[in-house]
């Protein structure tokens, strides 16, 4: 949802307040924020750090497998096909963080977790969404995201996956992807009696002016 530009007395905002959560809308210039579905801000209570491999593995483990389940909750609440498109991918992308932090508990402890703990099955068969990228091959592969680092995920990422047997596959890099576009500006946002073009001019002077310093 987007507002449009206008008066003040025409109540540019007015969608806003059908809205559940409107705070990134108020305070955030219509743009992301970090927050939770029901406003809540990020915290950096939420970093956990035991000092224990093992422990830190499981815990992680267990926020990919509620991740996932909340991926599948958010999938059934809309029919909308550009939001089933993405949340279906993330679908089958969370389940490749479940396998890999399962497959790197069994190799530091010789336990299958996924037997072990009873956890949402990785089955994406009943998405539509998610079914297809499988079909592709999507939740086979593992990106280092970068050209260098991160080689010895190998050792981890290895064999097949436990729901389909297909061969598992470190990519070096990152995933083709596409062109990220240009949003377009948003005049409501400017100060009242400064247009866009201002604006634009007392930016450019203000970098010119910290130079100068």
């Amino acid at each position: 949802m987007n507002t449009k530009e206008g008066a003040p007395d025409a109540t540019p905002l007015n969608p806003l307040k059908d809205m559940r959560l409107s705070y990134p809308f108020l305070a955030g210039a219509q743009g992301s924020m970090p927050i939770d579905s029901m406003g809540r801000t990020w915290s950096g209570e939420y970093v956990f750090n035991s000092g224990n491999l093992i422990e830190d593995l499981l815990h992680n483990f267990f926020l990919e497998c509620g991740a996932r389940t909340h991926k599948m909750k958010v999938y059934q609440t809309t029919d909308h096909p550009a939001a089933r498109e993405v949340v279906g991918f993330l679908l089958v992308r969370g389940g490749v963080h479940v396998v890999a932090y399962a497959k790197a508990l069994e190799i530091t402890t010789g336990v299958d977790v996924t037997k072990l703990i009873p956890i949402p099955s990785l089955n994406n068969k009943a998405f539509n969404e998610a079914r297809k990228y499988e079909e592709k091959g999507v939740h086979t592969k593992l990106y280092t995201w970068s050209d260098n680092d991160f080689n010895d995920i190998a050792q981890i990422w290895l064999g097949t996956h436990p729901e389909d047997g297909m061969p598992l596959e470190v990519i070096q890099g990152v995933p083709k992807g596409v062109p990220i576009p240009e949003a377009p500006e948003a005049p409501i946002e400017f100060a009242p009696g400064i247009s866009a073009e201002d604006f634009k001019e007392i930016s450019k002077r203000l970098k010119v002016a910290a130079n100068v310093r």
